[in-house]
Formats: structure tokens, C-alpha cells, sequence
């Protein structure tokens, strides 16, 4: 399966760094074809420019920077999103990401004379999210669990119909136990190796 995964942690030796390498390595093991878009590393700008937004329904950014990111999206068959979940969302640079990358004709398609959108990934027939939650997981629930539902509500309709979807999260980050963050990791890789 060609695999793209988008990674976003500023710091790196997190454990969203490491849980990345997990999936990384997992899918290694079972031959997936991946590549990845380190967001950090790369120093994305999750700006949208006024020049960005004026065009948002017009046609796909030509933005020098975006092309190497519209060129994955187009490739992918399974999309890995690895980071962590803040304020109950995702940092700045992964929204960023969907702000700029995910855009009109790239991600969807919008027909003349209809306000009805189009999926413009149908290549994309897997969406997956691994992150990391330093509250509980009755916290998050509460709080109505923003980034999952972003990504299931908002992202999965514009990849294929049937596009299956996984959630890997650990919960109450902030007072784990050593064991059960090894735990978690292992577990993280063995799906991706699976």
C-alpha cells in the first residue's frame, strides 16, 4: 500500500516523535511503500496567505511550496496523521496543512453552478490518526474530542467512499506510567506491521 504519513511535533524527542517512528518502522515490516511529510522539519508554514484564500474556490494553489504536498495527497492510498492532540485539537501546523494543502482540486472539486462538493481523493482509501492526549479519555470526551471529529467529519469525505478509518490515541499522557507508554508504542508499531 503506498502510505504517506504527515508528522507534526516541534520537538524530537516526544513521544508523538517515537510513536511516529513506531508506525514508521511497522509499516516497514509489513512492505508498505511510504513516504513522509515532517512538518516541522520542513518549517510549513500553516499561514494561509491573502492571495491563498482569494483563490480557495477559484482552482489548486500554485503555491511553490504546496506542490511536493498536493503531489503526495494524489499519491497516497493510506493516510497516517501523527501528532499531538492540544487544547483538544491539532497544533498549528497540521491545520495549517489542511487549510493549504487540502484545497480545491487537490481534495475536492466544486462543479459549476452547485454549491455541492465533490471528493477529490478518492485515491485515499484509508485515514488514520495515531496522537497522543495528556488529559483522560473522558477529558477529551467532554470536550467533544475536536480533532478526531475534524478528521472523520470534515477530511474523510473528500477521500474515497468506503475509506476505512483507525484511531490510535493514548490517553492521560500526563500521569502514565513508563510501562504503559512502552505498551502503547508496541502496540502502535504492531498495527502498522500488521
Amino acid at each position: 500500500m503506498r502510505t504517506l504519513i504527515v508528522v507534526n511535533h516541534p520537538s524530537p524527542d516526544s513521544l508523538t516523535r517515537a510513536a511516529h517512528q513506531r508506525v514508521l518502522d511497522g509499516l516497514k515490516r509489513a512492505g508498505d511503500d511510504v513516504r513522509v511529510l515532517d512538518l516541522d522539519a520542513e518549517q510549513f508554514d500553516p499561514r494561509v496567505t491573502e492571495a491563498e484564500k482569494l483563490q480557495h474556490t477559484e482552482h489548486a494553489s500554485s503555491t511553490p511550496d504546496l506542490a511536493h504536498h498536493v503531489e503526495a495527497l494524489q499519491w497516497a492510498q493510506r493516510l497516517v496523521l501523527v501528532y499531538p492532540t492540544w487544547f483538544g485539537g491539532f497544533p498549528a501546523r497540521l491545520k495549517g496543512w489542511f487549510d493549504r494543502a487540502w484545497v480545491m482540486d487537490v481534495a475536492f472539486h466544486l462543479p459549476e453552478g452547485t454549491g455541492r462538493v465533490r471528493a477529490g481523493l478518492k485515491n485515499i482509501k484509508r485515514l488514520e490518526i495515531v496522537t497522543t492526549h495528556g488529559n483522560s479519555r473522558l477529558a477529551n470526551f467532554a470536550q467533544g474530542n475536536p480533532g478526531k471529529l475534524t478528521v472523520w467529519r470534515s477530511l474523510r469525505v473528500l477521500c474515497h467512499p468506503l475509506c476505512r478509518r483507525r484511531y490510535t490515541p493514548i490517553y492521560g499522557l500526563d500521569t502514565a506510567e513508563p510501562d504503559r507508554i512502552t505498551a502503547w508504542l508496541d502496540h502502535v508499531e504492531e498495527l502498522y506491521a500488521g
